[in-house]
């Protein structure tokens, strides 16, 4: 079972860990700061001791990474590719002001899917009365939540609790907490609360601004919406 570091601290950037097990290019350590891919957010990448880290995800309850090189057992250095994490956590915690915040707290719509990069977001938002002139009104409140520079905390609630709390998952779909046996909760304070297992920034000052790049209806009531963070 691997430890997963970068739930309780999403800046760590580089760690030492105990390799448990080599199977190829696929290692397992007993401890990880690297994000594995799910929920929308895209893997970490770095280096184990020399060797390239290009792919991380979870099986069962080890994380495995990818790389391209060689890892013997023993203790190991992990480096983070801070840039890059970085430039995630700015974009997740944008996309729960905007997402959660203003597009559910303000006019309810739903989230029916996501992809965050480091570039460009989309988010697809499960909604009838939306047009261009409301996603920029839409923006524009969220960025004025970002200038007010709310902290961001993060803690643990039981899965009996989150099953109670249906204001904790904005997504079209919440069967995802009857696997849990505890729920991570990412709160931006006065702004959102949600059930996430991803990385975040610390207070919403370190996001910058928010801005369109393109908007796309997906069927009836499906509306995506690509966006990107500033500067």
């Amino acid at each position: 079972m691997t430890e997963l570091l970068y739930l309780d601290d999403s800046y760590i950037r580089e760690l030492e860990g105990q390799v448990i097990r080599v199977d190829g290019n696929h290692v397992i350590l007993d401890r990880t700061i690297f994000y594995p891919r799910g929920g929308g957010q895209p893997n970490d990448t770095g280096y184990i001791g020399s060797a390239r880290v290009i792919d991380v995800y979870k099986e069962g309850d080890d994380v495995v990474h990818v790389v391209e090189g060689s890892v013997t057992e023993g203790r190991v250095r992990m480096v983070i590719d801070w840039e890059r994490r970085y430039r995630l956590m700015r974009m997740h915690t944008a996309a729960h002001v905007l997402a959660g915040g203003v597009m559910y707290g303000k006019y309810k719509a739903m989230i029916t899917g996501n992809q965050l990069d480091t570039d460009i977001s989309r988010f697809d938002f499960n909604i009838d009365n939306f047009d261009r002139e409301l996603m920029e009104r839409a923006v524009r409140e969220a960025n004025e939540i970002i200038a007010r520079n709310a902290r961001v905390r993060v803690y643990y609630i039981s899965k009996e609790e989150a099953l109670n709390r249906p204001d904790l998952v904005k997504l079209y779909k919440r069967d995802f907490l009857e696997k849990l046996e505890r729920v991570r909760i990412v709160e931006i304070e006065g702004v959102d609360i949600q059930a996430d297992g991803g990385t975040h920034v610390r207070e919403l000052s370190e996001i910058g601004k928010i801005e369109i790049v393109k908007m796309e209806n997906k069927g009836k009531s499906n509306r995506r919406v690509y966006f990107r963070i500033i500067p």
